[in-house]
């Protein structure tokens, strides 16, 4: 009887193993791997939210008509945060106990990112590519926490360094949101600019929800600069540029990745003024159907016909991000865990997804920030357009 007993147990035992029910990771099963993230899908920067979801669902319906990674599907989950950290909280828990995910991708918004990223680490649940620019999403070090953007640190002083050294200014001026997100620009600006003993020319500074930048346009017009360093987000970007246009001062202007989107030379127009040559930092090619990379102009034209719009920026952030998972869900192999996923991540070396128009990103055992690079994007015939393939990197 104990003999029957035990083999009986045994093939209970060896029934599990194949069925997937026991020693499984959790998050993957032999039919799909489930990736979660929290954005803002109905709150203020509800159009990027909604524009990143698309983009990862779309690209996710790809690989898998395309046959998966190892056969297995991948199942995008997302929660909105309304832009909210409690709210992120709540719907990030959810997530954990109730969709189970292998991994977070994409968490929307620093505040949001920082309030949920211990409780992620807490649960050894690797996540990566916050929809962020600030460092806290991936500094201090830990294991199963990445970044992937380049941060808006290294993205301010590579912009001083090829405004300084490609175009020979030396008078440059600023205009920032009085916020941790202005002030951090102005910090890396000035550190990059002391490299070359300049400093700031003149900085002026906006409240959020302004709308009146006639003083502060004024000042830097009367501290003749040859460039308006722009820490702002979408409307006031235009409100900055339109302003100096008003008055009749032909200066150059460079904002941040955020400033890249088909809203801002809209908007420019709908004020009544031309785009044409505001400058931005970015870590990708701007999606458009005359692109030189065939992959850009196909998922252009696949993204226009499925939602009869053309494709934004954010939206193409979803393709490339889900490029990176796939690249490491191969490199750890068939038997899927967190543990190998994480060191698969982690010999990805100075890899340009070439096909995505990529500036490169490498992690290590050490060290997780995954970009540090830009391109310098000037506005050309409306279209955010590359003055050169060259990457910009301060540390280089």
């Amino acid at each position: 009887m104990k003999r029957a007993a035990v083999l009986i147990l045994t093939g209970l035992l060896v029934g599990l193993v194949f069925s997937g029910s026991i020693l499984a990771e959790e998050g993957v099963t032999d039919k799909e791997i489930v990736l979660a993230g929290h954005m803002d899908l109905s709150g203020p920067i509800a159009v990027w939210g909604i524009a990143l979801k698309t983009g990862l669902e779309l690209r996710a319906k790809e690989i898998n008509e395309a046959g998966g990674i190892y056969g297995r599907s991948i199942r995008v989950v997302i929660e909105d945060s309304q832009y909210d950290p409690k709210r992120a909280v709540i719907v990030t828990n959810k997530l954990i106990n109730l969709d189970k995910p292998f991994a977070f991708i994409c968490n929307m918004g620093s505040a949001c990112g920082v309030a949920t990223r211990q409780i992620i680490e807490r649960n050894k649940i690797p996540q990566m590519f916050p929809a962020s620019a600030t460092s806290e999403l991936f500094e201090p070090f830990n294991r199963y926490t990445f970044g992937g953007f380049t941060p808006s640190y290294d993205e301010g002083r590579a912009m001083i360094k090829y405004f300084v050294e490609e175009k020979k200014y030396n008078r440059i001026g600023f205009f920032i949101q009085d916020d941790e997100m202005g002030h951090s620009l102005l910090q890396a600006a000035k550190e990059q600019l002391a490299t070359y003993n300049l400093q700031p020319i003149a900085v002026e500074t906006y409240k959020r929800g302004d709308t009146d930048f006639s003083s502060q346009i004024a000042k830097l017009k009367k501290a003749d600069v040859q460039l308006v360093v722009l820490g702002t987000v979408i409307r006031e970007t235009v409100g900055a540029w339109k302003e100096a246009k008003k008055i009749g001062w032909e200066v150059d202007m460079c904002g941040l990745k955020q400033t890249v989107n088909l809203h801002v030379p809209l908007l420019c127009k709908q004020a009544g003024v031309s785009p044409e040559g505001l400058y931005a930092t970015v870590m990708s090619e701007f999606p458009h159907k005359d692109s030189e990379l065939p992959l850009v102009r196909n998922f252009f034209r696949k993204y226009a016909e499925l939602y009869g719009k053309s494709a934004d920026t954010q939206v193409f952030v979803g393709p490339w991000v889900l490029y990176f998972i796939e690249l490491a869900a191969k490199k750890a192999g068939p038997n899927l865990t967190r543990e190998k996923f994480v060191d698969a991540l982690e010999t990805i070396q100075n890899h340009t997804a070439k096909e995505y128009g990529l500036v490169p990103l490498t992690f290590t055992k050490t060290n997780h920030q995954g970009m540090s690079g830009i391109y310098i994007m000037q506005i050309r015939n409306d279209l955010y357009r590359k003055v050169s393939d060259k990457v910009y990197d301060f540390r280089k």
